[in-house]
């Protein structure tokens, strides 16, 4: 025993050494943090799905089509037509109306059979075809298939590009940035990063907003949409992950509210999200200006953000509890209670 723990001492100055003489990024390198996410570039089958269903509802004319986000997505298909033949344009209309007319109008985030057909089709990654699966209907299937190699040839190699592109400047952000937004996102929730990161997909187009999540986990994240570069789109994968904890944080609110007899805000947990995912990265990263307050997310919704700001910001700092920020936080953010019902008096 004695003869092991000798040597066990000596490994310690050993060690020591070796970081005093080792280079500074050789140091930083021994005690890298895990990577929060696990980038996904090349799943072309999601890739596909997501651009059909962009497109289809910019050729229904949705409200949303116009977004920044999945602006691009028709001029992108006018350059793609242009190198078809005939036949070929013709294939690729016929998969965009069955998008327009089907899946298109479904929302991605909520509707159970897009999540299932989308978990699928990320799951399918890059294969050469598409197993078989009872999860995505014939038609969509069909679709998919006949615009395959359409897409593989003409959209393709540009999406993928597009993909990576953004992969290699998140990482480059998450190197110098990811270890305080880490800290202060999970110290803020309680509750700790899974070990081996949260997967994310990017893909050319996602939806109007420029990524979603949804159970799964499913993440997802448009690499051409103009407000998903930058620290902005940084801000954003921590956003989406947090969407995974929204059940407990929920519980948590209702538990507090609850005891102060008031109802919960239907839009406080996503409210929190933004709040604190922006607050952490704009403490990280200088000049970083939140996703919500640089699109507007808080008009019409100022008071929640100043019940954030009087409630959930002392948390943030260290200053009160998380028990204290909660109830203080259902307390400001409840709407009126409603009217006593009217006694009728006996004439």
């Amino acid at each position: 025993m004695r003869d092991v723990a000798h040597r066990s001492l000596l490994r310690v100055p050993a060690l020591a050494l070796l970081l005093a003489l080792a280079p500074g990024p050789a140091r930083a390198q021994m005690f890298q943090q895990a990577a929060p996410f696990r980038f996904t570039t090349n799943a072309f089958w999601l890739n596909l799905h997501q651009f059909l269903y962009v497109l289809g509802r910019a050729h229904s004319k949705a409200p949303d089509a116009t977004r920044s986000a999945v602006a691009t997505a028709g001029p992108d298909e006018e350059r793609g037509l242009k190198d078809m033949n005939a036949e070929e344009a013709a294939t690729w209309r016929r998969a965009v109306d069955w998008y327009a007319s089907g899946a298109s109008s479904l929302d991605p985030v909520f509707d159970e059979t897009l999540i299932a057909a989308a978990l699928d089709l990320a799951a399918a990654s890059d294969a050469p075809t598409l197993i078989p699966t009872t999860r995505i209907d014939p038609g969509t299937r069909t679709a998919l298939e006949s615009a395959a190699p359409i897409y593989r040839r003409t959209f393709w190699p540009v999406h993928l590009a597009a993909n990576q592109r953004f992969q290699a400047g998140m990482e480059r952000l998450l190197q110098a940035y990811q270890r305080p937004i880490l800290g202060l996102v999970t110290r803020s929730y309680g509750v700790s990063w899974p070990r081996n990161g949260f997967p994310v997909h990017i893909c050319a187009y996602t939806n109007w907003a420029g990524a979603f999540s949804t159970r799964g986990p499913l993440i997802l994240m448009s690499s051409v949409a103009p407000d998903m570069q930058g620290s902005l789109a940084l801000e954003t994968a921590f956003h989406e992950s947090m969407h995974q904890w929204d059940d407990a944080m929920l519980r948590r609110l209702q538990s507090a509210a609850a005891v102060k007899r008031v109802a919960v805000d239907e839009w406080l947990t996503h409210a929190m999200i933004f709040y604190t995912a922006g607050e952490a990265t704009r403490r990280a990263v200088p000049g970083h200006v939140p996703y919500a307050e640089k699109t507007g997310i808080w008009n019409g919704r100022e008071s929640l953000r100043a019940a954030l700001d009087a409630a959930w910001r002392p948390w943030l700092d260290g200053k009160v509890t998380s028990e204290q920020a909660i109830v203080d936080l259902v307390a400001r953010a409840a709407g009126p209670p409603p009217p006593a019902p009217r006694v009728r008096k006996r004439r």
